[in-house]
């Protein structure tokens, strides 16, 4: 399998340089859409008092969307990935060997009832939403196993309802990226009866993007949130977040509020973006590591400072520019904590580097050191650092 795989990304490869997707021919044909991914992933962790770990995983995303029917429509998509090499402790880096159907769907949209920006969708989908995100860290995309009714009829709205049963996480480590549980993603050690969840976003109404969310975890919790973005001028905007997390059913006691606010300010060609977050009570269920976070701090390469523990307080920095072909991305952040909690301090910072070759084709590099301070005078604080380069070509 693995050579054949090996032969068949090499071949495709060698095609690149086209000016069209290889899989423009077959899609002409009017049976579909094909597209997908062929990516080389090679991360170096090193966490001072733990160890180290290098690898290398070559994967692929194979997608494939019928025509639309009758209203009818549907998708899949294949992912498949395996280790090159390894040496060390791989155990922290999530970069192991995965292979799923990723998403298998179908789809109905309710144009005959004159409702043609309504749908209704079964099955497993990557949804990019205020609840669930996307998350590509990896070699796959998170996805749910869900029923969900999503529509754009009204104007400026899009309004989203759905159910989910399993969820299969970015995280290649371990069965994190199989579809599991939601007992077994939020770590509650029981099985429970999925995720009931609703949005609302308002885009940019009178220059006001406002976001309403909720998300009842059975057996575990509730998630109750509002996103706020305001276009304060051409070239700023403040961006206002809260959620609020408490127990449900037969989850023990428990209950967190997440609080957000930064100014996005357009300086030339780069994007500057001080903030701050902060987490009181409990530590947070819906964050980076299991359903995502749409927050615009965003996601620390290690998140070494533990910005999502209760009693966290963070302060970032955040810069994007693109110069021509290369983009560049910089994050800083600071967390403090309540000691009581976390008996440390941190701080991280990333820097990445993307670089187009073709319309089709990127090498991305990322870098990140982190660091925690300790509470008390016995233990020793510690330092880690993060390297990744990615090797992308998309069809």
């Amino acid at each position: 399998m693995k050579k054949f795989i090996l032969t068949t990304i090499t071949a495709l490869a060698a095609t690149f340089v086209s000016a069209e997707s290889i899989m423009q021919p077959v899609n002409d044909m009017g049976y579909g859409t094909f597209s997908g991914r062929l990516q080389t992933l090679s991360m170096y962790r090193d966490f001072e008092g733990v160890g180290n770990g290098f690898n290398t995983t070559l994967g692929f995303v194979l997608e494939y969307t019928t025509p639309e029917l009758a209203g009818f429509d549907g998708g899949l998509a294949y992912n498949y990935a395996f280790e090159l090499h390894e040496n060390n402790n791989t155990d922290l880096l999530a970069n192991d060997d995965i292979n799923i159907l990723n998403e298998g769907w179908v789809r109905y949209n309710f144009g005959a009832m004159n409702l043609t920006n309504t749908a209704l969708l079964v099955g497993r989908k990557i949804n990019h939403g205020e609840v669930f995100r996307t998350d590509d860290y990896r070699q796959k995309a998170r996805s749910i196993e869900t029923v969900q009714i999503q529509s754009k009829d009204l104007e400026n709205a899009t309004i989203t309802i759905g159910h989910a049963v399993k969820l299969s996480n970015w995280i290649d480590a371990g069965d994190n990226w199989k579809f599991n549980d939601f007992g077994e993603v939020f770590g509650m050690g029981y099985d429970t009866d999925g995720v009931t969840w609703g949005e609302t976003v308002c885009n940019r109404i009178y220059g006001v993007e406002l976001a309403f969310f909720d998300a009842y975890a059975w057996d575990i919790a509730n998630l109750a949130g509002v996103r706020a973005k305001l276009e304060m001028a051409e070239n700023s905007s403040v961006n206002v977040y809260y959620r609020h997390e408490n127990d449900v059913g037969r989850a023990v006691d428990r209950s967190s509020d997440a609080y957000g606010i930064s100014v996005q300010q357009k300086v030339g060609g780069a994007t500057i973006e001080p903030g701050y977050f902060g987490v009181s009570g409990d530590a947070l269920l819906f964050q980076e590591t299991t359903t995502g976070i749409n927050h615009p701090l965003g996601a620390t390469m290690m998140i070494y400072a533990s910005q999502f523990n209760g009693g966290a307080d963070t302060v970032y920095l955040k810069a994007t520019t693109k110069n021509g072909q290369t983009t560049l991305y910089g994050l800083y952040n600071y967390t403090w904590h309540d000691h009581t909690k976390t008996a440390y301090d941190g701080q991280e910072v990333n820097v990445v580097v993307k670089q187009a070759i073709t319309d089709d084709f990127f090498v991305c590099i990322k870098g990140g050191v982190g660091h925690r301070n300790m509470a008390d005078t016995i233990s020793d604080n510690t330092t880690a650092t993060d390297a990744r380069m990615f090797v992308t070509y998309t069809f």
